[in-house]
């Protein structure tokens, strides 16, 4: 049965709001700053399109393994994935102002730049396009298969709706470790074309799924507190704490060998990427992403009894998500500012982001029973270590 939205009227109102504004800025920053406004579209549009793509790793991994645990919330991931859509939108338009981002998306810039002319096979608009096309057309056609069957299991309690899950998510996942590499590449890591790291898209999925890990805990225990989920206890925190911890020192793990292999091989074509990263103010904003993604989270979840405890939880959380933006910026942002400056452009465009995100959110959540009643897993769930 479908319930009424999450949201209070102005809440809701206050989210459009918020989706028009960064509308009206990135349409300002096409005829002010047009590098920017793309930038910005850019650097908020994976921000949530990889938390999108990420939730569905979650439910994948979940089903693989027999988890009953998460089937309590898993609704929670499943309304994530409602971003997908707007993501490859996003990415359409990141596509038509790609001549501004890519260096390499001019023609003429590989006649004058033999390693750009060695690369042309790989690093051009139409095959670009193509790629990103089939990337985000997988990813939503796996998401609405996995999320038909969960849907369509409330209505008929079929168990084989379960098994079929299972057989998605293993090829899904299959899918998806070729297609986020390709993603990472093509997205982030070709704004640099003269720059490689063959740690680059296992940094990028680190930092993926801890944001989702962060995302997906912290929804649970805001639903919860709002009476969703009447049982879910101390022990879903602490697997829940259990993961968000986990990540982080996995994360920062990456973060350490892309930057140690690079920084000991010192190889001029590698090095010029943290060169860059290491002055004129980039390197506090990678210290702060450090502290938000790894240190903070790490000291507040350290103890076990941390994870039970809803404060210590939203906070690392929190930290862990704003680290995320941190993270992306210190990757896509040096490309176009010699300084670690904010620019005008760059909070509205993600706040009217965040706005469409909340707004699919809340749509999916509530088009769907908030538990999966029929699920053979949901009784685990509900007395999960009890």
């Amino acid at each position: 049965m479908n319930r009424r939205s999450l949201l209070e009227p102005r809440t809701r109102s206050a989210c459009a709001a918020l989706a028009v504004l960064g509308a009206a800025a990135f349409l300002a920053g096409l005829k002010l700053a047009p590098q920017r406004a793309l930038a910005g579209l850019l650097l908020g549009n994976s921000y949530f399109l990889m938390l999108a793509i990420s939730a569905l790793v979650f439910i994948a991994v979940q089903n693989l393994a027999g988890a009953g645990w998460p089937t309590l919330f898993r609704r929670v991931p499943e309304a994530m994935t409602a971003y997908l859509p707007a993501g490859a939108m996003g990415m359409l338009v990141v596509l038509l102002g790609s001549r501004s981002l890519y260096h390499w998306a001019d023609p003429a810039a590989a006649v004058h730049d033999p390693l750009l002319h060695a690369k042309a096979g790989y690093l051009n608009l139409p095959f670009w396009a193509a790629r990103a096309a089939l990337i985000l057309s997988l990813w939503w056609v796996f998401a609405r298969a996995i999320l038909m069957n969960s849907r369509l299991q409330d209505r008929d309690g079929d168990l084989k709706r379960t098994h079929r899950n299972k057989r998605l998510s293993a090829a899904f996942m299959v899918v998806f470790g070729a297609t986020f590499t390709l993603a990472s590449i093509d997205w982030t890591m070709s704004l640099e074309p003269h720059w490689y790291s063959t740690m680059f898209p296992w940094y990028m999925f680190g930092g993926a799924f801890l944001h989702a890990l962060a995302a997906i805990a912290l929804l649970a225990v805001l639903l919860n507190r709002r009476g969703f989920f009447a049982e879910f206890n101390d022990c879903h925190r602490h697997d829940l704490g259990k993961y968000v911890f986990g990540f982080g020192i996995f994360w920062a793990y990456l973060w350490f060998c892309q930057f140690l292999l690079i920084w000991y091989a010192n190889i001029p074509e590698e090095v010029a990427y943290y060169a860059l990263r290491s002055s004129r103010g980039w390197m506090a904003a990678q210290a702060l992403s450090l502290l938000a993604n790894f240190i903070a989270p790490s000291a507040l979840l350290l103890r076990s009894a941390s994870k039970k405890d809803d404060r210590a939880l939203l906070a690392a959380c929190l930290s862990v998500c704003a680290g995320r933006g941190l993270d992306l910026y210190v990757m896509i942002m040096p490309s176009f500012s010699g300084a670690a400056r904010p620019h005008w452009l760059d909070l509205p465009i993600f706040l009217g982001l965040a706005g469409v995100f909340v707004l699919l959110f809340d749509r999916s959540f509530a088009s769907a029973p908030a538990v999966p009643e029929k699920d053979p897993y949901l009784i685990e769930s509900l007395h999960h270590h009890g």
